[in-house]
């Protein structure tokens, strides 16, 4: 089968699809439709690149993506697709939708459904037309199904669900561990691991406020905030104003390689954001057998039952909390969860195991697309 994988961005998560991919039997296209050359080395063997004659900024919105519309008709007809797998919704996926290319199987990054589908009538009328004209959806989570399909009727059969997942083996509490002029630990403290982009959708600002109301109570406590972000120059100045420079360390972005690193140094992890799927970072932290701090949103209520594997926090005070049940843990305590942790991980988050699920959607779709069942209804 000749697939088209388009989407708006060279990040891990796609270069992880686009590794699996690789290895099918399938002949695969790859667009992102802000490039105009991608990461050295960063394209997967065997997956043909493919540029539009017309490129926007990865933020640009719905109203300004139609722009692009004669591009990506032409890029239709240069690949000659049998299917296309396409996200997030309201930009690559409406430009498809526009397109009139079936089949489109749609895929929601989380936020694109949770967060920016209810940003406007604009935004919320291209997740409309995207959701309608789907063929197939790929969610993570039952949240982002359940929102999802407030826009458009999608039926079971042409649902495909499951974490994005992790890749057995490569995150555990065995394995690397970081040297010392990587990140010197201080002898009885408590760590606590971010790995979240310093973006507002990630709640650095109340991830902050949390961390201060936690360290007043318990100076043992310290923050390792990795990656970067449009907020940088907000944290470093919440750090400099707070006297906090002694107690948070910021290494700055990461390779894939040494992350491992990281979740083993820690001994806890959080995330603040204010939307999500089922989160990568996440299920990296449960696979090392991390406590974990999420947000009470429906997506981590999936994945964490508070006292038993994690917590789950609403506000800083309540992210406060947390951060202080994880300092105050046993060393009972935290055997218990993090088999509890990695056992989830790996009956319900294996990349391998699971990854064939979406194979066998691309299957379906191209034998059954929902433009000729909708042909046949209306002839009817």
């Amino acid at each position: 089968m000749r697939v088209l994988y388009f989407s708006d961005n060279t990040s891990g998560h796609n270069r992880r699809f686009l590794r699996k991919l690789a290895a099918s039997e399938h002949e695969v296209w790859f667009c992102d439709l802000a490039a105009t050359e991608f990461p050295p080395g960063w394209l997967p063997t065997g997956i043909h690149p493919y540029f539009l004659a017309r490129t926007l900024r990865r933020t640009a919105g719905p109203a300004e993506i139609i722009a692009l519309l004669p591009a990506v008709r032409l890029m239709i007809a240069d690949t000659k697709p049998d299917l296309i797998h396409v996200g997030p919704v309201q930009t690559c996926g409406y430009l498809i939708a526009l397109a009139q290319f079936h089949p489109m199987l749609l895929t929601s990054w989380g936020s694109d459904i949770l967060l920016f589908s209810e940003r406007d009538e604009v935004w919320r009328d291209a997740t409309r037309v995207a959701v309608g004209a789907a063929d197939g959806l790929f969610v993570d989570s039952q949240w982002v199904l359940q929102t999802a399909r407030r826009f458009g009727d999608i039926p079971d059969e042409r649902v495909v669900m499951f974490p994005w997942g992790i890749e057995t083996g490569k995150f555990g509490p065995v394995g690397p561990k970081l040297s010392g002029s990587e990140f010197k630990r201080e002898p009885n403290t408590c760590v606590i691991l971010c790995t979240r982009s310093w973006e507002p959708l990630y709640g650095m600002d109340t991830l902050l406020e949390a961390f201060l109301l936690a360290h007043q109570k318990e100076a043992k406590l310290r923050l390792a905030l990795l990656g970067g972000g449009s907020q940088a120059e907000y944290i470093h100045d919440f750090i400099r104003n707070h006297r906090l420079e002694g107690v948070v360390t910021i290494p700055g972005l990461l390779d894939g390689h040494h992350l491992p690193q990281w979740f083993r140094a820690a001994d806890g992890y959080i995330s603040c954001a204010k939307g999500d799927g089922t989160s990568i970072s996440l299920l990296e932290a449960m696979a090392t057998g991390l406590p974990v701090i999420v947000t009470d949103i429906l997506s981590n209520r999936e994945w964490v039952t508070p006292d038993v594997n994690g917590w789950l926090g609403a506000s800083a005070e309540g992210f406060a909390e947390a951060m202080l049940r994880v300092a105050s843990l046993t060393s009972d305590d935290r055997s218990k969860i993090s088999a509890a942790n990695r056992k989830a991980v790996a009956e319900r988050a294996d990349w391998n195991r699971n990854f064939p699920k979406l194979l066998a959607m691309y299957e379906y779709l191209r034998a059954h697309p929902r433009k000729s069942i909708q042909s046949r209804q209306s002839s009817m």
